[in-house]
């Protein structure tokens, strides 16, 4: 029974990662109806370096370097959405930690399913 508090914890823990990549899931999916996703822009000063590294290396690849000047500092709301639904936002290991999500979702699926079982049986005795 102790380790049923500790089910609890993981499983709020997984529901909301898991609905953090069900959203980003949808948006990518429906990008085409949600025209704000693909215009709004988000300042790489709220984000980690890395970002306005990547920025600047698209920029020069695509001669970018003096046109848009005040698209220079931010990066397109799609990028991030791809990168927390891919787990790139964590960077190496985001792909690991994702891959802990989906181990810890499944674990939670079958010891529910088997707890459900378990609990309908005894009522019915």
């Amino acid at each position: 029974m102790f380790s049923l508090g500790y089910m609890k914890g993981l499983s709020l823990f997984v529901a909301v990662c898991m609905f953090f990549i069900s959203i980003t899931g949808f948006l990518l999916n429906h990008r085409h109806d949600f025209h704000w996703v693909d215009t709004t822009r988000v300042p790489t000063a709220v984000l980690p370096p890395a970002y306005q590294q990547r920025l600047d290396q698209v920029r020069e690849a695509q001669g970018l370097e003096d046109l848009f000047p005040d698209e220079a500092h931010s990066v397109p709301l799609q990028w991030l959405i791809t990168d927390f639904h891919t787990g790139e936002i964590l960077g190496s290991y985001g792909p690991w930690f994702y891959d802990l999500i989906a181990a810890s979702f499944t674990v939670l699926s079958v010891t529910g399913i088997v707890m459900y079982f378990k609990i309908r049986r005894r009522k019915r005795f």
